[in-house]
């Protein structure tokens, strides 16, 4: 499936420290790119108003030219439309009653994720998958905002089946080109870092709460236990950005490392984020003290759906 990418790497970073990361500069260049325009044509073809069938006549229409003092009559003839044409399209009926704040002009481009182009809009469905208000264990350090099932929802906030990958390609609808993730290495025996870049984005989550719609800013959910500051504090020298993962090699096959990492929306720096924090923080505990937990004061009640939505900045 990535046969044209211009970067590819033979073996995925390690977990925690890394020392050679090629990043996917341009995911999808050849393959996913195409791929979103041709569903983004299918939409805008889906969205145009089709013309009404006009019913078969029992009279055919005149094959002798007509009279001129006839021709102001005979017009039906002229703009009729074959019966045989399919009926207008019809929206999808799971986007016609979305939870909290539904936005005109959603569609759904994969399972759980939604995007509106012209609205520059992404959102997906998730769940919260951690207990933040359990008094027996009340610290739930996090290392992620968001991830795919079965990979670190003990550490994140939002739990969703969407794909990182699914993600990357709605974003490069929106017309965002992706930077490179994060990472840590080592120049000789000291360890260094690379901080992520690409364009900066903006991620909340929504939810319901005694019958009214509430969202807030993802960092809201994360608080420190160095000064019990929320990341929001943070926000106006750090942010959120489309860095884009990378993609490796593996038994033959090229995959984005996101989608096996489960690093979809990340905090900590693992190197493989396709949204990523721009402030670096090493997931390994012996190199760096773990200090965010879910905010118990912010984070709602294990179970809970939530959406996430992700805007350019």
């Amino acid at each position: 499936m990535f046969k044209h990418l211009s970067r590819k790497i033979s073996n995925p970073p390690p977990m925690r420290v890394d020392h050679a990361v090629a990043p996917a500069r341009h995911f999808a260049e050849h393959v996913a790119r195409k791929v979103a325009l041709c569903i983004l044509a299918i939409w805008c073809s889906a969205c145009s108003p089709q013309p009404k069938a006009t019913p078969p006549s029992d009279t055919p229409p005149p094959i002798a030219p007509v009279p001129p003092a006839a021709a102001t009559d005979a017009v039906a003839p002229v703009v009729r439309i074959a019966p045989s044409l399919p009926p207008p399209a019809t929206p999808p009926p799971e986007l016609a009653a979305q939870p909290t704040n539904p936005k005109a002009g959603l569609r759904e481009l994969f399972p759980g994720l939604r995007i509106d182009v012209a609205g520059k809009l992404i959102e997906l469905d998730a769940t919260v998958p951690i207990d933040a208000h359990n008094p027996r264990t009340p610290r739930v350090y996090l290392e992620l905002f968001a991830c795919p099932p079965d990979s670190k929802e003990h550490e994140a906030v939002a739990l969703t089946r969407v794909l990182p990958s699914q993600v990357h390609t709605a974003l490069l609808l929106l017309g965002l080109e992706p930077g490179s993730p994060g990472r840590y290495f080592f120049e000789g025996k000291k360890l260094v870092s690379t901080p992520p870049t690409g364009p900066r984005v903006g991620v909340t989550l929504a939810y319901e709460r005694d019958g009214a719609s509430i969202e807030v800013p993802a960092t809201d959910w994360a608080i420190s236990t160095r000064d019990g500051q929320t990341l929001t504090n943070y926000s106006t020298s750090e942010h959120f950005v489309f860095a884009g993962s990378m993609i490796v090699k593996r038994e033959d096959r090229e995959i984005y490392y996101a989608d096996t990492d489960g690093t979809l929306i990340g905090l900590a720096t693992f190197g493989g984020e396709c949204i990523a924090w721009t402030g670096m923080h090493n997931p390994d505990s012996g190199i760096e003290e773990p200090h965010w937990i879910a905010n118990p004061g912010a984070v709602p009640p294990v179970g809970t759906p939530v959406i996430i939505r992700i805007r350019p900045e």
